[in-house]
């Protein structure tokens, strides 16, 4: 026999959510603060919106003044996979370039198999 798993259980690429239950941990939280005095009133409402507006474990660790949720980014993993597609992107284009503008200076010299290519060699006697 199969076993079945928990729908719930499966772990997805994309971000991770909080639950309610985290708004309700980090509203605790902040009426804590508040009662110890860290902060006035019209601090408390504004923290407490942004807690409950909150959507990822970033926003919430923002939103509460880091006392609950988790620092990292959930779409850290995206943003490094963007940056390796850009940096191969312009790799690509550089050496597509260096193509171009020898095969530009080879037909400007003439095409032989004797032109110089290179800066250091186009003073050179030999040719």
């Amino acid at each position: 026999m199969r076993k079945r798993r928990d729908p719930s259980a499966i772990e997805d690429d994309g971000p991770r959510l909080i639950s309610l239950q985290d708004k309700h941990d980090a509203d605790r939280l902040l009426q804590q603060a508040y009662e110890a005095g860290e902060f006035d009133k019209e601090e408390l409402k504004r923290r407490r919106g942004k807690v409950y507006a909150a959507v990822t474990p970033r926003d919430l660790w923002k939103a509460s003044g880091h006392r609950i949720g988790s620092r990292e980014r959930a779409d850290k993993a995206e943003i490094r996979r963007s940056i390796r597609l850009q940096l191969a992107i312009v790799a690509f284009a550089i050496i597509i370039m260096m193509f171009v503008v020898l095969g530009t200076i080879i037909n400007n010299q003439g095409g032989t198999v004797d032109t110089p290519i290179f800066p250091w060699e186009w003073g050179s006697s030999d040719n």
